[in-house]
């Protein structure tokens, strides 16, 4: 009797002991901080830890060759080049960081919010839990306020083999892209500057122009061309408001 006894916890011991290894699953988008950025330090391997090197990954984007514009919206598009594999499902995270002071530049947003979603409060985006299933993705990026200087994106990539969360046939991937700030005249950039102001202790706008108001999502809110426009009732978060020749980074609290 003691030996059957004895038997049992034994055998349970060895079912976990030999039981194959399995890594945790995201298939609804990164948790965040796994870019493999000088900020995020993390990347896939982390969750994914027996993944292969990969075909590669390439991140593009309209910014131009001379460099972004402070405050201007850009499309990003992540690709990843597929591996051998069950394909699905796929996954990514893209952030930004200025170079010269390692922290996050810029604010991200979703122009198919069905495939992406922005993360860690704007500062990086990812895949959905439908977005699994493609090898790109697109999305905005809003340029960091001047004098940022040069600023690199970076972007992590798994292709996740079946079943879901083992270890076995995952694929990892990873990319880099830098671009400088572009030297904007100096005369142009007043007007810029003037086109609106925002008021952080009354939260009103005061415009010579329509000013429209996203949400953190890329969502219109409001849009007003009136010279004082109050925004107070909107709900506490990061907001964008952006007008003809002017982009800017707003938090109500």
């Amino acid at each position: 009797m003691k030996k059957s006894l004895l038997l049992i916890p034994v055998t349970i011991a060895l079912a976990i002991f030999f039981y194959p290894t399995t890594s945790n699953s995201y298939a609804t988008g990164s948790p965040g901080g796994k870019t493999g950025s000088p900020v995020d330090v993390g990347n896939c391997m982390g969750c994914h830890t027996d993944a292969l090197q990969g075909q590669g990954a390439e991140i593009t984007t309209d910014i131009p060759s001379t460099g972004y514009t402070p405050g201007n919206t850009y499309t990003i598009t992540a690709i990843v080049n597929l591996g051998i594999g069950f394909g699905d499902p796929k996954g990514f995270e893209v952030t930004c960081e200025a170079n010269t002071t390692n922290t996050k530049a810029g604010l991200f947003g979703t122009t198919d919010p069905t495939n992406t979603q922005v993360i860690n409060n704007g500062t990086a985006v990812t895949h959905t839990a439908a977005g699994n299933s493609l090898n790109t993705w697109s999305f905005n990026w809003v340029a960091p306020i001047a004098g940022t200087g040069e600023i690199t994106f970076y972007g992590s990539f798994i292709e996740a083999d079946y079943p879901i969360a083992s270890n076995q046939g995952d694929l990892f991937n990873s990319t880099t892209l830098s671009f400088g700030e572009a030297i904007v005249n100096s005369v142009s950039n007043l007007s810029v500057q003037n086109d609106f102001t925002f008021n952080t202790v009354t939260k009103t706008i005061e415009t010579i122009n329509t000013v429209s108001v996203y949400d953190i999502n890329g969502k219109l809110v409001l849009f007003t061309n009136e010279k004082l426009t109050n925004i107070s009732h909107l709900k506490k978060g990061m907001y964008i408001l952006k007008s003809e020749n002017k982009t800017q980074k707003i938090i109500i609290k």
